[in-house]
């Protein structure tokens, strides 16, 4: 059977479309490192060179993809051309967020940006940074939150370490909520901000999420903002 050639724009468009970020690596784990890889054909069939047929794989995925096996069911096309839809979805989200160059100045009246401290420990400490984000539109309260806590920093081999990150908005009630799912029970992490500079963090289902016995539950206080 001849091999149809993929023709170049649409070569590029699966590309750029995916921006060679596996589907199948984010469907199943939501890992969206850039991969080395190929363009599969979703029918297996190599004189199919449609768009709609073709998606950009990691070279493990792809021979997955390729092989059969009767010790265990392979992922259907369907399944894929649905990671497929789900990654293009949220590329084209995250890639159409105004990208900011150079210093951002935290507004004097922002009741939330700034950094918090985490009081009252002697053994472990954290601090969370919120950072007002360019794009959001006028009424948003949208923030990159970004966290470093430490446990154990007495311990003879040094503390252990956890990072928290994501994009969130304060609700009416002064409320941030952030979600990541683990594999297991979702884990949650609840900030409540108070009128005060003070911050709450609670969080459910969070061993393991930073690392051994790390967490940012506790009380916080704004130490600051940029000028």
């Amino acid at each position: 059977m001849t091999r149809k050639h993929i023709t170049q724009d649409i070569l590029t468009n699966v590309l750029v479309n995916s921006r060679r970020r596996c589907c199948i690596c984010f469907g199943l784990n939501r890992d969206t490192l850039l991969k080395s890889g190929q363009i599969a054909h979703l029918d297996k069939n190599s004189t199919n060179g449609a768009e709609s047929n073709l998606a950009f794989l990691c070279f493990d995925h792809h021979d997955e993809y390729d092989s059969t096996t009767s010790q265990r069911r392979n992922l259907t096309a369907g399944e894929v051309k649905k990671f497929r839809s789900e990654l293009y979805h949220t590329i084209n989200i995250a890639f159409s967020q105004r990208v900011h160059f150079g210093v951002m100045l935290t507004p004097p009246a922002d009741p939330y940006a700034g950094q918090y401290i985490r009081l009252g420990s002697d053994c472990d400490s954290a601090e969370i940074s919120l950072t007002p984000l360019p794009d959001s539109i006028e009424g948003e309260k949208r923030y990159f939150i970004s966290g470093f806590a430490l446990w154990g920093v007495r311990r003879e081999f040094g503390p252990n370490m956890g990072v928290l990150e994501f994009v969130g908005e304060v609700d009416d009630k002064g409320t941030i909520g952030y979600v990541r799912n683990n594999g297991l029970d979702n884990a949650m992490t609840d900030l409540q901000f108070g009128n005060d500079g003070s911050l709450e963090v609670d969080e459910q289902n969070w061993v393991g999420e930073y690392g051994m016995n790390v967490t940012f539950i506790g009380s916080y206080q704004r130490a600051g903002f940029s000028h």
